[in-house]
């Protein structure tokens, strides 16, 4: 259907579809069975930014259970005990989000502050640079924290790469987001997360075009023309279901043809 609608307004046209995980793996089955029609060639499916950074801080978040970190949120007042334990979730992305960024500025200073007390002992001034400091830590506590530290600023980077729609950050950001997944045995996005990587590096041999107008920042959509006011495609549909369907909701849309032909043909004069 997407393929036909897109045809007639301009034929030749290779569609590229946003989707979900779950949406993200039946569609990449129907293009593996049938490659003569829907192969990759023919279609360009993306795997949706917003739920790639829900899914991101589910995995810092089961990284985090157990460590004291809602104890700490709590404590500092930053949020009551019922709001920290659902930043575990993600339950709220925006909020979970600020937790996030937050724990590693409060990281990072005190990371400085210890490296500064570390230079000040010494007598001889042969202080090892940072990073070398960094890496050489022992303490399995440092370095428990020392990875949050890291995981928040890839995920910070993440988003990043979506505000600011830089291509190139995007893919490298996936690329270091897949093992985390593996390694903390988020099955779904561990299987299928790579599957899309790989069509992103491809897409500049497979689509020139599309690879030129990404890397353009248009894998991103912005509704004003200020900086860093991108966000990801699968989050402006969220916006345009909730600007349609209102406080009454949108109950049975798909389920009554006219409904669902209003809906999909006044949604993009919302937009």
């Amino acid at each position: 259907m997407v393929q036909n609608v897109l045809h007639k307004v301009n034929d030749g046209q290779v569609p590229v579809v946003v989707a979900d995980q779950l949406l993200f793996a039946l569609l990449k089955q129907i293009q593996w069975h049938w490659p003569d029609k829907f192969g990759v060639t023919k279609f360009v499916i993306l795997l949706g930014g917003l739920r790639t950074e829900m899914a991101a801080l589910r995995m810092i978040g089961h990284w985090l259970c157990g460590s004291g970190w809602v104890q700490c949120l709590v404590q500092s007042g930053i949020a009551t005990a019922g709001v920290a334990e659902s930043f575990l979730s993600a339950a709220h992305v925006k909020r979970s989000r600020y937790a996030h960024t937050v724990t590693a500025a409060a990281l990072y200073v005190n990371l400085r502050q210890s490296y500064s007390s570390y230079c000040n002992s010494l007598t001889d001034g042969q202080a090892q640079s940072f990073d070398e400091w960094r890496a050489a830590k022992s303490s399995a506590q440092f370095q428990y924290w020392s990875t949050v530290l890291d995981l928040e600023l890839l995920l910070l980077s993440f988003v990043r790469s979506l505000r600011s729609g830089n291509f190139q950050l995007y893919v490298e950001c996936l690329q270091k987001l897949a093992a985390w997944f593996f390694a903390c045995d988020h099955t779904n996005y561990a299987r299928w997360l790579p599957v899309h990587i790989c069509d992103m590096l491809s897409l500049q041999e497979s689509h020139p075009g599309i690879y030129e107008q990404f890397v353009n920042g248009n894998f991103t959509a912005s509704k004003s023309h200020r900086n860093f006011s991108h966000i990801a495609i699968d989050q402006v549909h969220e916006q345009l279901n909730a600007a349609i369907k209102g406080d009454a909701g949108g109950v049975g849309l798909t389920e009554n043809d006219a409904a669902l032909c209003r809906w999909t043909v006044t949604g993009p004069e919302i937009l």
